[in-house]
């Protein structure tokens, strides 16, 4: 099965990324946001497609928002070398937002357990870690 994957300049400085299992999009303040479709979990070749595209697509991308659908997920593996810090650096921050319990409770595991090596913080409103993530300006 070919990978379906679409890049739409939405603007001047807007970019969006559909990928197989996420999307990728970035805003005008350098902020990508990565939201996870409904029912996935991300495996580490994904984390790795996800980087690549960011890099080749979205350069000027310097903090990373995480949003995800219901039951979506990271596998343990992912969430290891998400967190190791050898993915990339051009991702200055991670800000993740927990609209659902059960991402609540794995994104706190994630970020107590896994201790990111960059900045890392869990969220409830997209508008605070918005707020948050232009703070690395």
């Amino acid at each position: 099965m070919a990978l379906e994957k679409t890049l739409k300049f939405v603007g001047m400085a807007e970019k969006k990324i559909d990928l197989e299992t996420c999307s990728l999009e970035l805003d005008e303040t350098g902020i990508v946001e990565l939201h996870i479709y409904p029912n996935e979990e991300i495996k580490p070749d994904k984390i790795v497609e996800i980087f690549e595209n960011i890099h080749e697509h979205l350069p000027e991308g310097d903090k990373l928002l995480v949003t995800a659908g219901n039951k979506a997920t990271l596998s343990q593996e992912a969430r290891e070398m998400v967190s190791s810090g050898n993915v990339t650096t051009q991702i200055k921050a991670d800000a993740i937002v927990t609209e659902h319990y059960s991402h609540q409770m794995s994104a706190n595991f994630f970020v107590r357990y896994n201790q990111p090596q960059r900045p890392t913080k869990l969220f409830k409103t997209e508008k605070e870690a918005r707020e948050w993530l232009r703070s690395f300006d």
